[in-house]
């Protein structure tokens, strides 16, 4: 059974929003809460990294020499999980600080670490495990996107 058009579903939902508003407001600053969230997913993110690479015991240090290709926990879905965990604690400090302007710090970080640091570390690991980067570079996204 079809309830009824989209756009009419989501007028009834947004009357329900405000009576629910207007009974119980449950009043929260979401931009604090979304950077909290965000602040504590970023560093749970970089710890797990660095925790598989530790399991693997291989270097976490950007300049460093890899042992081996980590391509399990968070560098499954990325393979730059501890840079991504960076960014969004940047992101999350703007949401903190209220602040649009602070929002043009985490593109400047994400433009820095995209164009010097990420490819030479790719390079570095191309080098030295030339058939399972291949592999893991096809499979495998930079980012999240």
């Amino acid at each position: 059974m079809k309830l009824s058009f989209p756009p009419v579903i989501t007028l009834a939902c947004l009357g329900m929003q405000f009576i629910l508003y207007m009974m119980l407001p449950l009043e929260v600053n979401l931009s604090l809460l979304l950077g909290l969230i965000l602040l504590i997913g970023s560093v749970a993110i970089i710890v797990m990294a660095f925790k598989e690479l530790q399991n693997y015991e291989t270097t976490y240090i950007p300049d460093g020499e890899p042992e081996k290709l980590v391509k399990t926990g968070p560098f499954k879905f990325t393979r730059n999980p501890i840079y991504l965990g960076m960014f969004g604690i940047l992101i999350a400090s703007a949401f903190l600080m209220q602040s649009i302007s602070a929002m043009l710090i985490p593109i400047l970080f994400l433009s820095i670490i995209q164009n010097t640091w990420i490819p030479h570390e790719e390079d570095k690991l191309k080098e030295k495990f030339p058939d399972e980067w291949e592999e893991y570079e096809s499979s495998t996204k930079r980012w999240l996107w």
